[in-house]
């Protein structure tokens, strides 16, 4: 992309020179950022100054939830990334949020900065301290990204209200619609922007989150004070356990048997392979080679075909038969032996966990593709639109064996449905964020279910 030049026209269309324009604003938002990072030190300083323990006692035991000893070596073996991150959150929640207790009183601690004898601010900053204390924290969910601009945001807390726009820049590069996180927004001159503090979660996690913050403020009586607390503790609870909490890894299981996925690899010795190539070309299921190796599969229903064992010759006496379960080995062993017992003979089986070190060790680059990247993508599109053809008429686990057809009309079932579809948005919006090109457009399918997307 070609530089835009000072003089040239300004790219938002408005007639004027760029210098005149946006680059004239994009310059008064980088001194207004600098004049409001400079209140939030000076005040950080100043409270931690005048109240060390009283800062302390409530960042450990509000903000942190008085953590165990397990927790703190959690946040011990944090890396530097998060380490800052949670410096970040910690800082803007003191100025925004935090109580301290003041001789068995507590007191807010922006009151303390920004009343009699607190520290020197230019009116900017005070403003800007001002503004972070009066806008709570919220759950955020984006609908939209407009790439190096802005951010069109739906608060999930509250759903009756239109999502707003967030003049943002930095988090266009990597967030995808659907994307869900904790947030400030607060006004600046004349739009909405994030005010620092972020508090990034998957979906299941912020869903998880949004229920608790309802079923709290449900049983209290409409106290605004009240609520902001619940809010603002329940979104740093959920996001401490998310980035502490030691997640065991998800069981990869096998999609055509249901079994736990174990890479089997079977090894055989070989007396004949002129024979052996014979025996195995006149198999309608298996395709392939002596030279490339072979491939047993079996035809699904939508044409597709899925692997049930790969054999390759490891000369000059062994074939290696690899399957992706023991079950799937054992039925591999049982026909290979039934149609070649002659010319083969089992030695040993190796099998490895897929989440181990050794299957990480083992694992290989894959080798650059012939296929020009173009073609890729639209061989990709062509199997997506295949596949999502007949998808809303499966019957899917997460909708109680129910298909997406099915369960749309069941008010229960309608939000895991709509949760799926926005699953599905998140992929496809990751995957050419990762990879380049245009992305699969899904609307199809939300329009087919007859949902609002």
């Amino acid at each position: 992309m070609n530089k835009i030049g000072r003089n040239d026209p300004c790219p938002c269309g408005s007639g004027q020179k760029y210098k005149k324009c946006c680059l004239a604003k994009e310059g008064l938002f980088e001194a207004r950022r600098r004049e409001e990072e400079r209140a939030v030190q000076t005040a950080l300083a100043w409270i931690e100054k005048h109240y060390p323990e009283e800062v302390g006692a409530a960042v450990h035991y509000d903000f942190m939830d008085d953590p165990d000893d397990e927790r703190r070596d959690a946040m011990d073996a944090l890396s530097p990334r998060l380490e800052q991150a949670i410096s970040a959150n910690i800082g803007e929640w003191l100025l925004a949020d935090a109580e301290l207790d003041i001789n068995g009183k507590d007191v807010k601690a922006h009151e303390l900065i920004l009343g009699k004898g607190g520290p020197l601010l230019s009116a900017h900053g005070r403003e800007w301290l001002q503004e972070l204390a009066k806008r709570p924290l919220s759950l955020y969910e984006v609908r939209e990204v407009i790439k190096d601009k802005e951010l069109i945001l739906a608060d999930m807390l509250h759903p009756d209200q239109p999502p707003v726009q967030v003049r943002e820049k930095a988090a266009t590069g990597f967030l995808a619609p659907w994307d869900t996180f904790g947030a400030r927004l607060v006004w600046q001159d004349d739009s909405l922007v994030m005010s620092g503090a972020v508090y990034p979660m998957e979906r299941d996690t912020a869903l998880d989150c949004l229920e608790e913050i309802e079923s709290e403020i449900e049983h209290e009586e409409g106290d605004p004070e009240l609520e902001r607390y619940i809010k603002t503790s329940t979104i740093i609870d959920y996001w401490l356990d998310s980035i502490l909490e030691t997640k065991p890894l998800p069981e990869l299981v096998d999609a055509a048997t249901g079994d736990k996925i174990a890479l089997t690899t079977d090894h055989y010795r070989v007396t004949n392979w002129e024979e052996l190539e014979r025996i195995l070309e006149a198999q309608d299921d298996v395709d392939g080679g002596c030279d490339e190796g072979w491939n047993r599969f079996v035809e699904l229903e939508d044409g597709r075909c899925r692997s049930r064992a790969s054999l390759t010759p490891k000369k000059p006496d062994t074939l290696e038969v690899f399957s992706r379960t023991p079950m799937l080995a054992d039925e591999a062993r049982d026909w290979l032996e039934d149609i070649a017992g002659g010319v083969i003979t089992y030695k040993i089986r190796e099998v490895v966990d897929p989440q181990s070190e050794k299957a990480r060790d083992g694992a290989k680059p894959l080798p650059e593709s012939d296929i020009p990247q173009d073609m890729q993508r639209q061989l990709i599109h062509q199997y997506l639109a295949k596949h999502y053809e007949t998808w809303p008429e499966i019957p899917l686990p997460a909708l109680g064996g129910k298909s997406p057809l099915e369960a749309v009309k069941d008010k229960r079932l309608r939000p895991a449905v709509v949760e799926l579809l926005k699953s599905i948005d998140q992929l496809e919006a990751r995957r050419i964020n990762q990879t380049g090109g245009e992305p699969f457009d899904v609307t199809f399918l939300w329009e087919r279910l007859g949902l609002k997307r």
